[in-house]
C-alpha cells in the first residue's frame, strides 16, 4: 500500500496544477466554451432536421423544427456575455424556418414537408457553421467582441 502512495501524490499534484481555479477562490467558467458547446448542439439538431426524407411523418418535421427552436433559445442564452449581437443572423435564419414550420398545412404530405422547409434548413445551417467559424475556432473573448 505504501508504495502506491509516491505515485497517487504525484498525480494529485499533476491534476491539482491542471485546475483552473485560481489559489484561494473558484476559477470563472469560459462563456467561450459554453457558446460553442451549445453552438455544437444547436448544429447537430440542425443537421439531424436536414437529415429527414420524404419518408418521415409531417409530424416529424415539426418536432424537429421545435427542436431546433428550443437549441436556439439554448444558444441565446449562452451568447449573453458576448452581448448577444453575433447571433442576429441566426436568429433570423432560425426564425424564418420557423415561420416555415408553422405554414405547414394540416394536410401536408412529407415529401412537400421536405420541399417546403429545406431550404430553411439549410439557410439555418450555413448560419450556424458560419458563427462556429467565427467564434469558436478564433475565440473571442466576452470582452473582446463588440
Amino acid at each position: 500500500m505504501k508504495r502506491h502512495l509516491g505515485p497517487i501524490a504525484a498525480v494529485l499534484l499533476v491534476l491539482a496544477g491542471c485546475s483552473s481555479a485560481p489559489a484561494g477562490g473558484s476559477a470563472t467558467p469560459d462563456p467561450t466554451i459554453a457558446f460553442c458547446s451549445a453552438l455544437v448542439d444547436y448544429t447537430k439538431t440542425l443537421r439531424d432536421f436536414d437529415a429527414l426524407d420524404p419518408s418521415a411523418t409531417v409530424e416529424q418535421y415539426k418536432s424537429a423544427g421545435a427542436d431546433a427552436k428550443a437549441a436556439l433559445a439554448v444558444l441565446v442564452t449562452a451568447a449573453q456575455p458576448f452581448a448577444g449581437a453575433q447571433v442576429y443572423e441566426l436568429q433570423r435564419a432560425q426564425s424564418m424556418l420557423d415561420g416555415a414550420v408553422r405554414d405547414l398545412g394540416a394536410v401536408a404530405t412529407p415529401a412537400q414537408a421536405e420541399v417546403a422547409l429545406d431550404p430553411y434548413v439549410k439557410a439555418v445551417i450555413v448560419q450556424a457553421v458560419a458563427q462556429h467559424a467565427a467564434m469558436c475556432t478564433t475565440g473571442p473573448s466576452p470582452s473582446s467582441a463588440s
